[in-house]
């Protein structure tokens, strides 16, 4: 049973590759464990660890957050399930998700590509499955998508949505920003569009994170 658990696992994540990344891999059968996509590490993995924490059983504590998400979100989003044992963080992560979900000042086609390449950047599966659908929804084109998940940048895009995209290229990839660049952003997306870019790439680190350490499978 245990195989056939990891069998699934791999499958759902080598689905979740862009055309580019399968044909990659199936190139290259000598790689071992399908490196990339699963690690040894995995064999054991259970889809049973989340604590879930229902409303009659939270503390007073847990119960205020869970009553601001009902408010503000209509529901307990799956990592509020792991948060909510930090009743103190995760107030402040209500905060941080429920203005990025309803409050931010990026469109959603901005706020999908800075998501879904931050999932795409830690490996995310079901965060991954999830944003490019909401990515697509948001109007990003079909191989605006693909490209980001083929871990490249993704060309044609004009405007403001260009520039997000280029930021979110600049930032997940690391090092320092050079000053032409930083002053681009600075000109043409302004400070305040620059926090929003830089929470919401923060925020969907730790989700995305949390998500593959407690082993979520995508969704079906």
């Amino acid at each position: 049973m245990a195989g056939l658990r990891v069998r699934h696992h791999v499958l759902v994540r080598f689905k979740l590759l862009s055309p580019g990344q399968q044909a990659r891999l199936a190139g290259n059968p000598g790689k071992t464990d399908l490196a990339g996509i699963m690690t040894h590490q995995e064999s054991d993995m259970t889809q049973d660890r989340l604590a879930r924490i229902s409303p009659d059983q939270a503390n007073a504590a847990q119960k205020r957050v869970i009553d601001r998400l009902g408010a503000g979100r209509g529901r307990i989003p799956t990592p509020f399930n792991i948060w909510l044992h930090s009743p103190r963080l995760a107030e402040g992560m209500e905060i941080i998700g429920t203005h990025i979900d309803a409050d931010s000042t990026l469109t959603q086609a901005e706020s999908e590509i800075a998501i879904l390449s931050t999932a795409v950047h830690w490996n995310a599966p079901y965060v991954i499955a999830n944003h490019q659908k909401h990515a697509l929804k948001a109007g990003l084109g079909e191989e605006v998508v693909a490209a980001i998940l083929d871990r490249r940048r993704p060309d044609g895009l004009s405007g403001r949505l260009g520039v997000v995209a280029d930021a979110v290229w600049d930032i997940l990839n690391g090092g320092m920003v050079g000053d032409v660049a930083f002053v681009r952003y600075d000109t043409e997306l302004g400070r305040e569009l620059i926090a929003e870019l830089l929470v919401t790439i923060g925020y969907f680190t730790s989700v995305s994170l949390a998500m593959s350490l407690h082993a979520l499978a995508p969704k079906a």
